[in-house]
């Protein structure tokens, strides 16, 4: 990674006092298990057999800590006097070694061929099977350095530090993330060395990514679907769903969010025709749409707090509040997404070949309807 190797002898020292540390720190467990000490506790009678285990485990905990400072130190060094690093030093087998020393931000020119499991192994001690892939000199696409994806992670670790102390630190957390996802989508909105997004599968780089991400979204709305699922019925005391959800308010909300992905619709095929007022009257109405449909949760959320339902109540409440509110946050994200396209096409700044951005915030758009038609049905309609 570095082009460097690091230090012969700190680095022996460093392994063996790793391997020390840890024998040292988790070996007395087993022992202070069967024993009868339970597992994760820091305080426990002086009486009962456990301290000199403990003593050693702890002892050893400290050993880990100072091998891994002698890494970071042995690091350190290699980094500023290490000796050059070739780019196979050890006869590697595997592909991760074919690359040059220090690997290029994209590892490879050409896709190199795979044998088998240790193909690297086989292209250089193995039988021949044909001449190796020459390096491609057309032009590589690679993500242009950017700091906003730092300050997106800054911004949900705040969010989640949050969680564990007050709501309005997660409150400063989500807009900050937010900001750092917007201007991260616009950080080479006119930028020309970027125009040209489109992939070796002939997809648009953008559009892949939302693809993926859209994949990863479902599991994880799949994951607090069967969550919910899981405990329905299983609450210990009420209000149980039939009696609280109030499903013609539901109905009406649910029915605003379908319609908005037609507006959504709508707002692609005009920009690709080059219709900027259709555009922006499209956009806009899509976002208003959304925002009624907050509204409608909002409304919902506060009668419940004020009947006693909240998440803290029961089983119900913690899955249901949970399940609704991040996929409402989704909404809003959704909303705040194509108010700023929308601004842009205000500015003239959404052309035709500006489409694909619209393309992309449709697909986001239409997957959060999606996940809602099977909230609403499993948890409004299935009794």
């Amino acid at each position: 990674m570095t082009g460097r190797l690091l230090g012969e002898r700190l680095g022996r020292v460093q392994f063996w006092v790793i391997f020390a540390g840890f024998n040292l720190a988790f070996f007395p467990q087993h022992y202070l298990g069967a024993m009868g000490m339970p597992r994760r506790i820091y305080t426990y009678p002086t009486d009962a057999g456990w301290t000199a285990g403990n003593f050693a485990s702890t002892a050893g905990a400290f050993g880990i800590g100072v091998g891994v400072l002698l890494f970071i130190v042995n690091a350190w060094q290699s980094l500023r006097r290490g000796a050059p690093a070739p780019a196979d030093p050890w006869d590697g087998r595997t592909l991760e070694w074919r690359t040059s020393s220090p690997p290029p931000a994209h590892d490879f020119d050409t896709i190199p061929p795979v044998y088998g499991r240790d193909s690297f192994w086989r292209e250089k001690h193995g039988p021949r099977r044909g001449a190796p892939p020459t390096a491609s000199h057309a032009p590589l696409h690679v993500p242009a350095p950017s700091h906003w994806p730092v300050m997106i992670a800054l911004g949900m670790g705040i969010a989640a530090v949050g969680a564990l102390t007050h709501v309005s630190i997660v409150v400063i957390g989500v807009l900050w993330t937010i900001w750092g996802i917007v201007r991260l989508a616009l950080e080479h909105h006119r930028t020309h060395a970027h125009a040209d997004q489109t992939g070796v599968l002939g997809l648009d780089h953008r559009k892949m990514a939302m693809w993926v991400f859209l994949g990863s979204e479902c599991f994880f709305f799949g994951t607090l679907v069967a969550t919910y699922l899981a405990y329905k019925g299983r609450s210990v005391v009420g209000p149980a769903p039939h009696e609280i959800l109030n499903i013609p308010v539901t109905t009406v909300s649910t029915f605003d969010l379908l319609m908005s992905s037609l507006l959504m619709v709508l707002a692609l095929a005009a920009v690709q025709r080059g219709d900027r007022r259709q555009a922006r009257l499209w956009l806009f109405g899509t976002a208003v749409f959304g925002l009624v449909f907050l509204g409608f949760q909002a409304y919902e959320f506060t009668e419940f707090v004020h009947q006693g339902f909240t998440m803290q109540q029961n089983l119900f409440g913690s899955t249901f509040f949970v399940l609704t509110g991040l996929h409402g946050t989704h909404v809003a994200i959704g909303v705040l997404w194509l108010l700023s396209l929308w601004v842009l096409a205000l500015r003239g700044r959404l052309g035709v070949a500006d489409a694909v951005k619209v393309e992309i915030a449709g697909l986001y758009w239409h997957f959060v309807d999606v996940v809602w038609i099977a909230i609403f049905t499993l948890v409004y309609l299935i009794p």
